[in-house]
């Protein structure tokens, strides 16, 4: 049987199961799915699948595993890194349509959400309850909330306990049997059941982007809202005076959300028009740590005035000033807190606010490290001839200050020209330039997985043992190993 035969037989029998409606083999539908933002290489799978209940899903996993195709999941409706691009055609499971608000737990502070729910859906319906989530910076309104804690990006606040807010999940293996991790475990388990199974760790599932499974429920933490905050910033004019204020003041465990923005991301983020961020970057100072002392209900006045005479001393330790505003951008705090406690709001996505597209390149790195990371980076582009004053730099804190998330955003005109070309050689470059001077690569899409896992066999070898227990097919986004 040809191809084009054996997929039309495939759509006609997945139509049967799920309904005419819910799958597509349109070929103008089938292309909008084989690219993103990415250098990830594009394909375009064979059919799209719009699943909206978690038995939906069942019985296209089932089908799927039956017949060998390849299935990629996507939760978000945006995508920027390769993760939802099909490396082997197949077929895309689209969930953006599972996107219901299941519970809303106060006291535990817990949120379920199926895989389409949204951040800007989120934090709107947890704002209703005095709750919110802990987002990214400046996180897209489109990105599932779920896709976001899946990948582990890091959150503004850098305590710890919200470093992984995924703490349960439901996930639907390549058999079609239904998963369960932690207390999910105890709705639906059943002793001696064929088709339930319950395992205590929910670890095994964050960052594996559907290579194991497709994840229908989650648990995820969220946090009251403060009854009272104050943003205070701090300039530096170089970068590496900013290391130890940060690692002194989360050992302390002060405060709540703290990042570091150069200008013009600042500039970027703040900005009312895209024409001003020029200007705006030129008056903000070159690094400004932004802390943010927030306080609950009970004798909020007391906190935030031990945490913010807290921070002074360390500033006299470190000599740098501590501000409650800066030049050039006036009514800033009642401005950013905003901004960074929801998703980005503006029409334009901020990222492609000052030049149209965006090249992000993310790893971690120790702390110590981040202005011999930086000038490494600039270095690269200016070998490539990238102007360093159109790279816009974020560093994100973890792990109480014991690490660094570093983000640099190439920010260029796009296209699909030289220009992007030239793009795509500074990318690669850097990234394996920067890899092997000890940056930690996490998000292992396209050339990323590839550069990482040359250097780190053995932990490639274990990944596929896995795989094998969960997916014996190998039908679960195959050709990609992602923890």
């Amino acid at each position: 049987m040809s191809d084009r035969m054996s997929t039309e037989r495939e759509v006609r029998d997945l139509k049967g199961l799920i309904g005419d409606k819910n799958v597509f083999d349109d070929p103008e539908i089938l292309a909008a799915y084989a690219a993103d933002d990415s250098f990830v290489k594009p394909r375009q799978p064979r059919m799209v699948v719009k699943a909206r209940t978690k038995e939906e899903v069942v019985k296209v996993v089932q089908y799927a595993n039956e017949h060998k195709i390849a299935v990629t999941p996507r939760s978000s409706r945006v995508s920027f890194y390769g993760a939802g691009i099909p490396a082997q055609g197949g077929m895309i499971i689209d969930l953006t349509e599972m996107n219901r608000i299941l519970e809303i737990d106060d006291r535990a502070r817990l949120v379920k959400v199926e895989p389409g729910v949204t951040t800007e859906q989120v934090q709107d319906e947890l704002a209703r309850h005095g709750l919110m989530m802990q987002l990214p910076l400046c996180s897209h309104p489109k990105k599932s909330v779920l896709t976001s804690a899946m990948e582990r990006e890091p959150m503004l606040i850098p305590k710890d306990e919200h470093y992984e807010t995924m703490v349960n999940v439901e996930i639907v293996l390549s058999s079609g049997e239904i998963f369960y991790t932690g207390t999910a475990g105890y709705k639906g388990f059943k002793m001696g059941a064929a088709q339930e199974f319950f395992i205590p760790s929910t670890r095994l599932f964050v960052g594996a982007q559907g290579t194991f499974g497709i994840i229908t429920e989650s648990n995820l933490k969220v946090v009251h809202t403060p009854a009272m905050d104050k943003l205070l910033f701090i300039p530096f004019n170089k970068l590496e005076d900013v290391a130890s204020p940060i690692r002194k003041i989360q050992w302390r465990m002060m405060g709540n959300e703290c990042l570091v923005l150069d200008a013009l991301n600042f500039a970027t983020i703040i900005a009312d028009d895209d024409k001003d961020i020029a200007a705006l970057r030129d008056e903000l100072p070159p690094w400004t740590l932004i802390f943010c002392s927030s306080a609950p209900a009970r004798f909020p006045e007391e906190k935030i005035a031990y945490e913010e005479e807290a921070l002074r001393e360390i500033g006299k330790e470190y000599d740098f000033d501590v501000r409650e505003t800066l030049a050039g951008a006036p009514g800033l705090r009642r401005k950013l807190l905003p901004i960074l406690r929801k998703p980005w709001s503006k029409s334009t996505y901020w990222k492609y606010r000052y030049s149209g597209a965006c090249t992000d390149l993310f790893f971690m790195a120790p702390i110590e490290r981040i202005a011999e990371f930086t000038a490494a980076v600039d270095s690269i582009a200016a070998d490539h001839a990238f102007p360093t004053g159109d790279i816009g730099r974020y560093f994100q804190p973890v792990y109480r200050g014991n690490a660094i998330y570093c983000h640099y955003s190439f920010n260029w005109c796009g296209g699909n020209g030289k220009d992007r070309e030239r793009m795509k050689s500074l990318f690669l470059d850097a990234s394996e330039k920067l890899i092997s001077q000890g940056a930690f690569f996490s998000s292992l899409y396209g050339p990323w997985a590839d550069m990482m896992y040359r250097r780190t066999g053995k932990y490639a070898e274990v990944l596929k043992v896995v795989k094998d227990v969960f997916d014996p097919n190998h039908i679960m986004n195959p050709g990609k190993l992602c923890f």
